[in-house]
């Protein structure tokens, strides 16, 4: 039987489509494995002709690497001898304690977080020397020594009060922004006439810059808003309320108000029986003068809350539109006593002694 032409030719070509691709991908293959060992062999051949190893740079790069960090312990130890044994304040150690928080102290941390740094002293160190010098006072006497040094005390005590301050605030939630800064900047400017003129005055007696000028700002706001926290928080004013309640039914029973007045009031007025004098409107915080002025002569008001604390009001006498007052005053908690307290609760570690 005669084999079909188109069967043979139908074979043929299958056969051929089969094998040839097969072929040249292999051949592909082999001659790429070639191509990346060239290339392999050539950057191998680059690095010795440099004469670089590879090996070898490792440990070169380790070598530089140890070295570098020698070089930056020892730097670091020299400055630190500087500071803290030196009390080292020259051009290269205010340079270095920028870059490097060198600790003063710490509150509620330890010497890497929460801490007030060389660099903040310095500025402090700073601006005191520059304003007493301003004033034609001479730090280099033997009273101006001794002054110096209580300064340099006291910069210390107060950068650890901001540190508490600020560490408190944040309790509380209290931020300030950049507003509010800016507004009472403007105030202040306005109130000194004119930008210039605050420019000089901050540098002839601080020695400061407006940026320098504003962060203090910002700590003054700060302080006032937390201030403002404490005298609404009701769990540490309690015990001030509770006293100026129970000295008024003292009153209210009969006690005499000039002697309880000298006996309990924390006011400059204690020792004349809390007595104020006469006072015009406008004279006292609103909350004082709206309960004096309501009173009748003789009359005792109830206990009244201000930004002092809790008083108790007599009007003594009337005379026009002017009213003579005694008071009895129980602080609250106030900043100061406040911040005496947050004190001697807080951790604080001071690692410099200047």
């Amino acid at each position: 039987m005669p084999k079909d032409p188109d069967i043979k030719s139908s074979s043929k070509t299958t056969k051929d489509a089969n094998s040839k691709p097969a072929k040249k991908t292999a051949k592909t293959s082999i001659k790429d494995k070639a191509k990346a060992t060239a290339k392999q062999l050539s950057f191998k051949d680059k690095l010795n002709k440099f004469g670089i190893k590879r090996e070898k740079n490792k440990k070169t790069i380790i070598a530089v690497g140890v070295g570098s960090l020698v070089a930056l312990l020892v730097t670091l130890s020299v400055f630190g001898v500087l500071i803290y044994k030196y009390k080292s304040s020259n051009r290269s150690v205010k340079i270095a304690s920028r870059v490097v928080p060198y600790p003063v102290a710490s509150v509620n941390g330890n010497w890497f977080w929460n801490t007030v740094t060389y660099n903040q002293y310095l500025f402090e160190l700073a601006s005191i020397q520059k304003f007493y010098t301003s004033q034609g006072q001479d730090l280099n006497s033997q009273e101006g020594k001794q002054k110096l040094s209580q300064l340099k005390n006291d910069i210390i005590i107060q950068l650890e009060n901001n540190l508490i301050i600020e560490q408190q605030a944040r309790k509380y939630g209290i931020k300030v922004t950049n507003k509010e800064i800016q507004t009472q900047y403007d105030e202040l400017v306005k109130n000194a006439g004119g930008v210039e003129k605050v420019k000089t005055t901050l540098d002839k007696l601080y020695g400061w810059t407006i940026d320098d000028f504003k962060e203090k700002i910002k700590q003054s706001v700060l302080q006032k808003k937390l201030a403002e926290k404490i005298l609404a928080d009701e769990s540490l004013n309690a015990p001030a309320k509770k006293q100026a309640e129970d000295i008024l039914k003292q009153i209210q029973s009969g006690g005499d108000f000039a002697e309880l007045a000298k006996k309990y009031s924390t006011d400059g007025s204690a020792s004349n029986g809390g007595d104020l004098g006469l006072i015009s409107k406008g004279q006292t915080v609103p909350e004082f003068e709206a309960a004096a002025f309501g009173l009748q002569e003789g009359q005792v008001s109830g206990v009244v809350k201000t930004q002092y604390g809790y008083h108790i009001i007599k009007a003594t006498k009337k005379e026009g539109d002017q009213v003579r007052v005694s008071h009895i005053l129980i602080k609250g908690a106030d900043i100061d006593s406040w911040l005496k307290d947050q004190r001697a609760k807080a951790k604080i570690v001071q690692y410099f002694r200047p």
